[in-house]
């Protein structure tokens, strides 16, 4: 039996074969929980005392060699080298982890993955990802039934060049010309231009943290240098300064700092940084697409000499949005700035098994084909299952792929809902077979009363669900389990045929199938920003809820749109529409206080529900605006005439936008003239008020009859 062999000769005999190539290795076993820690506890003891364990149960942290990590606390080791990991899985498949963990395994070194066979049997992701062993030298299946370990064959070592040969060619100690040009770029950041950010990206184990390491040694050497360096956790520029101390040995390191003569680097938590803006000669980012986007564009403004460093393959979660958004916004911002990627490997070879591996199961490689849109030909809709997904390879990398392109947290995770979760339906629309669009939508409600009722006590929380857990929860619907929900989870268009109203057709489909299929609603919930919630609500969607926080990873606070399909839920869409604009008159200086000026406009544009401002009001405007009386007399009048003008036309409004949102933060929001000072950048309540005025000018033109 498997059990009875000895896994010491096993590793040995690959790890072998894997050094002299410079490769990784991946076991795949699967079977009942018993016979896994069987195997586990001989593996511990033989061969891999100093694995990485990852799992959601700490039955092997007896083993006192062993690094013991969970949910919880791996994002702490993506910056750290590994020579072994094993990795458990129960119920659950934290796919994830394993993905990021992975990519902490140096040459040689062998991964363990452990499926139970109750999660094997139910999860066709976890079938999908076996078929993919026979693909790709050293990944191997092990099942419980065998009655023998597989037979490793002897490897030639591949004829490459050697990384010491490319090393004593290249400056600075450099492994390869990649990292050398990155080191010199990293450089060029303190010694050339201000305003001219460095953003380096590659997938994992391609030296990028050791080329910020290298580039920080050769500055600290310039004299009188300060460089702060900062990353989503401190453990994760642990090879960072693991490399400065072999850079320049003779600096004198005290924690997470390093001193140099008269120079200095340190470590610094991003809270820290966004707080105090301390003053340095560099700011270091790395693992940078981990951060969310909010403090990134923080750390933008506030810095003139800047390297962003990271992972864009989808490994940290925030993964090409990163690659997206941000960069976007950077190369606007900063139109000097650089972007350069790494591709060649330092921590293991070119096509190493297990990255291949792991980048074709997880379809972290996935790429967008070609689409060409013709208003005047037809376009066909198909509903797809996971089933329909499974069966079709070719299929679903052109769905995920668009997924990928359209959101900036999809992660390998999200392959795994889209094939094991039976309440998942995919939407395609295509035109002469190619995939225009995409929306991955989600069945929810119609619950046990039972089971309502223990959420209702926060007795529990169901997995999915979230449109009628919300409504119960923070809206009060008592009977919101009685209803069929479609929440569109994510709706995506091809880049190349966006902005023609495409997405509309798509979500409009979605509504009508899911009219047919029985469902009440449909809905969705998303970051919130103006362009987004303007687009949903020419969708015919009404608003049910604004989140009272901000995303950790957006930094926007979330918004819950519905739409009713039959006429059973039309009363409950203008109950809880009407209910949602009652209690904005409470939250608007309260936990709405500091929404996004533009945001708020575009809620109170579709307050219809609210009075038009009286004679006297527009009395009082005018009162203001000529300098006749005091702002805290008027402030009321002028709130009425500028929410009853936003219900009715925006736009115009929106012209005077500096004035606009003054007026939000003032007379909606409540905010105090301090703070509106701080935010826009003013000398004091009198500018305030003088742009009041002109404000209050323009509103009265568009509100005075022609």
């Amino acid at each position: 039996m498997v059990s009875q062999i000895k896994y010491q000769q096993l590793f040995a005999q690959i790890q072998q074969a894997t050094l002299a190539n410079r490769t990784r290795s991946l076991f795949i076993f699967v079977g009942e929980n018993e016979w896994l820690e069987q195997q586990t506890n001989t593996m511990i003891n033989e061969s891999l005392p100093d694995a990485l364990f990852f799992s959601f149960e700490p039955k092997f942290s007896k083993f006192s060699d062993i690094t013991y990590v969970h949910n919880k606390t791996y994002r702490q080791y993506l910056g750290t080298e590994q020579k072994h990991i094993i990795f458990a899985v129960n119920d659950t498949f934290n796919v994830d982890a394993f993905a990021a963990l992975s990519g902490t395994l140096i040459a040689g070194g062998q991964c363990v993955l452990l499926l139970s066979k109750s999660q094997f049997k139910n999860s066709p992701f976890s079938q999908r990802l076996m078929t993919f062993c026979d693909k790709f030298e050293q990944i191997y299946r092990v099942e419980q039934s065998d009655k023998k370990l597989p037979l490793i064959q002897a490897y030639t070592p591949v004829v490459t060049e050697s990384l010491d040969t490319n090393k004593s060619q290249l400056n600075f100690g450099c492994i390869t010309k990649e990292q050398e040009s990155a080191v010199d770029k990293i450089i060029n950041v303190v010694n050339g231009h201000r305003d001219r950010p460095l953003v380096i990206t590659a997938d994992r184990g391609r030296g990028k943290s050791s080329a910020m390491a290298i580039a920080a040694s050769e500055i600290l050497k310039q004299g009188n240098k300060n460089i702060i360096i900062t990353a989503p956790h401190p453990d994760a520029v642990n090879i960072f300064f693991k490399q400065l101390q072999v850079s320049l040995p003779e600096a004198i390191k005290t924690g997470r700092v390093i001193r140099y003569q008269n120079s200095e680097v340190q470590f610094l938590p991003l809270d820290l940084i966004i707080k105090q803006q301390p003053i340095c000669h560099l700011l270091l980012v790395d693992e940078a697409a981990g951060i969310p986007l909010p403090i990134l564009k923080s750390l933008s403004k506030n810095y003139h000499r800047q390297v962003f460093v990271s992972t864009i393959h989808g490994y940290e979660g925030a993964g090409r949005g990163f690659s997206g958004k941000f960069l976007k916004m950077l190369k606007e911002s900063r139109p000097s700035g650089q972007h350069f990627h790494i591709n060649e490997p330092i921590r293991w070879a070119i096509n190493d098994p297990l990255e291949q591996f792991t980048f074709a199961s997880l379809l972290l490689n996935s790429e967008l084909p070609k689409a060409k849109y013709n208003a005047r030909e037809a376009i066909q809709y198909q509903v797809l299952s996971s089933k329909d997904l499974v069966k079709n390879e070719v299929l679903l990398n052109q769905v995920f792929s668009l997924l990928v392109t359209a959101h900036y947290q999809t992660k390998p995770s999200d392959l795994k809902m889209l094939l094991d979760d039976p309440s998942i339906s995919v939407i395609i629309q295509q035109q002469n077979k190619q995939i225009l669009a995409v929306a991955l939508l989600l069945a929810e409600g119609e619950v046990t009363s039972k089971l309502a009722n223990k959420v209702k006590q926060s007795l529990r929380r169901l997995k999915g669900h979230f449109i009628p857990q919300s409504l119960l929860v923070h809206c009060g619907i008592e009977d919101a389990f009685n209803y069929r929900f479609q929440r569109v989870v994510r709706i995506a268009v091809h880049p190349e045929v966006q902005d023609q109203g495409l997405g509309t057709k798509l979500l409009n489909y979605c509504a009508s199938d899911s009219k047919n299929r029985g469902f009440d609603f449909i809905g969705s919930s998303f970051g919130a920003n103006q362009q987004l919630l303007s687009y949903w609500f020419r969708c015919q969607f009404n608003i049910a809820r604004i989140g009272f926080s901000k995303d950790a990873a957006s930094g926007e606070h979330s918004a819950l749109v519905i739409k009713p399909l039959t006429e059973q839920a039309e009363p409950l869409s203008k109950q809880l529409k009407l209910q949602f604009f009652r209690d904005l008159h409470y939250y608007k200086s309260d936990e709405y206080k500091y929404l996004d000026t533009q945001l708020m406009s575009e809620i109170f544009a579709h307050a219809d529900n609210l009075s038009i401002p009286s004679k006297q009001d527009l009395q009082a405007l005018a009162d203001f605006a000529q300098g006749n009386r005091v702002f805290s007399c008027c402030a009321p009048a002028i709130k009425r005439c500028l929410i009853g003008y936003l219900v009715v036309n925006t736009d115009e409004v929106q012209a005077e936008r500096l004035g606009l949102a003054i007026a939000l933060r003032k007379v909606i929001q409540q905010q105090s003239f301090a703070e509106i000072c701080e935010e826009f950048q003013l000398t004091g309540k009198k500018a305030v008020l003088k742009l009041l005025q002109q404000f209050c000018t323009h509103l009265l033109n568009q509100l005075t009859p022609k």
